[in-house]
């Protein structure tokens, strides 16, 4: 599958998670979010960024019990919380985020 955005065709999955890391930009975090139906915040947005440190530290993306333990030791107490993510993303924190954040789909 893929979509059209300013102009380049943007492989994903059939969930719509990007095939391609390199084509993530923060616009495109942006756009992709608002077509799901979904207004980011920068709460939304530190919690993406923070699954990708995640990523690129531990080479996977985090499940939710994961999630909420890395914001924890980075200092976001304030949004690690399953009833917070739940809130933030209603179709699931860490599916969500890392879809945000053009990584892989979380197991």
């Amino acid at each position: 599958m893929s979509f059209e955005y300013q102009g380049k065709n943007i492989a994903t999955d059939n969930e719509g998670y990007l095939s391609n890391f390199e084509d993530w930009s923060e616009d495109l975090m942006y756009f992709m979010a608002k077509n799901d139906g979904l207004e980011l915040n920068d709460s939304h947005v530190v919690i993406i960024k923070l699954v990708q440190d995640y990523y690129k530290e531990f080479a996977t993306t985090p499940a939710i019990r994961n999630l909420i333990k890395f914001l924890k030791t980075k200092g976001f107490e304030n949004l690690a919380s399953s009833i917070t993510l739940a809130k933030l993303f209603p179709d699931g924190a860490a599916k969500s985020a890392s879809k945000y954040a053009g990584l892989p789909k979380p197991i």
